[in-house]
């Protein structure tokens, strides 16, 4: 998989960022302090038309949610921060304007099912986007949010996280193009056209509340279809509300991560991103690079 072009250009003070809401419905209590946290940093901040509507699991209808983010792009906004996840963002992929959000070239920001939003712009834009904290959560750890804003402001160290020796599940040295997000998620993607690239990458993963069968049948699903064979790192975040109950879950679910990722590659587990109360955030379709010597994930290599 060949890198990106570019992250997307900083963000100045005053700049408009977008609050979107393409899957489902958020607490109005949660959005309200979110947006407060982004006011205070000195963005204008512009909610789509959805944000506040509920039809079910769902922020609205699919044409709704659609309209939501088309508008955001009308009035001129420099980044799109999802609401929440839930469920619903792959229903929009077949019908978001593509070749437009290529040319807008702004930052596209959540985690959890905003993951297939993240798939599609790297298979239908080539753009570079953030893996990180939603307007929902913004207020649940201030070292995550103050780390978001950096990256929006073109000032995150190339430093993305630092490793400990109990996280290491296999030593080595990896580079290649940060994919993944949630692994619920890319597996109910594999065979359309907005599935990663899985050659050569380092492959981020992160869930939550899956008992260790599900995580195995969905890395199964991943290896039988020829998914993992040639990704060169494997990265887990903490998989929060995973296996509860289950002896032995951590022991069990690193050793299935090294059954699944191949021989040769690097794989980590243990870090800092996804449902936990710290979300630290990281780009997604640019180059990185895991070494366990080093005990880092960084930028380049």
């Amino acid at each position: 998989m060949k890198p990106v072009r570019r992250l997307p250009l900083p963000l100045r003070r005053g700049a408009r960022v977008g609050v979107f809401a393409p899957a489902g419905p958020v607490a109005i209590p949660r959005l309200r302090r979110g947006v407060e946290r982004l006011e205070a940093e000195g963005f204008r901040v512009v909610e789509a038309a959805n944000v506040r509507s509920r039809d079910g699991y769902l922020a609205g209808d699919d044409e709704a949610r659609l309209a939501g983010l088309e508008e955001l792009l009308d009035a001129g906004v420099e980044a799109l921060l999802a609401s929440r996840g839930g469920f619903g963002s792959a229903r929009l992929l077949g019908r978001l304007p593509w070749e437009r959000l290529t040319s807008w070239g702004g930052w596209l920001v959540g985690f959890s099912d905003l993951t297939a939003l993240h798939a599609g712009m790297a298979a239908c834009t080539q753009l570079a986007t953030l893996h990180g904290p939603m307007v929902a959560t913004l207020t649940r750890h201030e070292g995550s949010t103050r780390r978001l804003f950096q990256w929006l402001r073109g000032e995150a160290p190339e430093m993305l996280f630092r490793l400990t020796s109990a996280q290491v599940v296999r030593d080595g040295v990896a580079r290649g193009v940060a994919v993944g997000g949630n692994l619920s998620v890319l597996t109910s993607l594999i065979g359309s056209r907005f599935e990663p690239d899985w050659d050569g990458v380092v492959l981020f993963l992160e869930d939550v509340g899956e008992p260790l069968y599900r995580l195995d049948r969905m890395l199964t699903q991943l290896r039988l279809a020829s998914r993992l064979g040639r990704i060169v790192a494997l990265v887990g975040g903490r998989f929060v509300g995973c296996g509860r109950g289950e002896r032995r879950f951590r022991e069990r679910w690193r050793a299935l991560l090294a059954e699944a990722a191949p021989p040769s590659a690097v794989v980590v587990e243990g870090l800092p991103f996804g449902h936990g109360t710290v979300n630290t955030p990281f780009p997604l379709g640019i180059q990185v690079e895991v070494d366990t010597r080093r005990r880092w994930v960084r930028l380049g290599g």
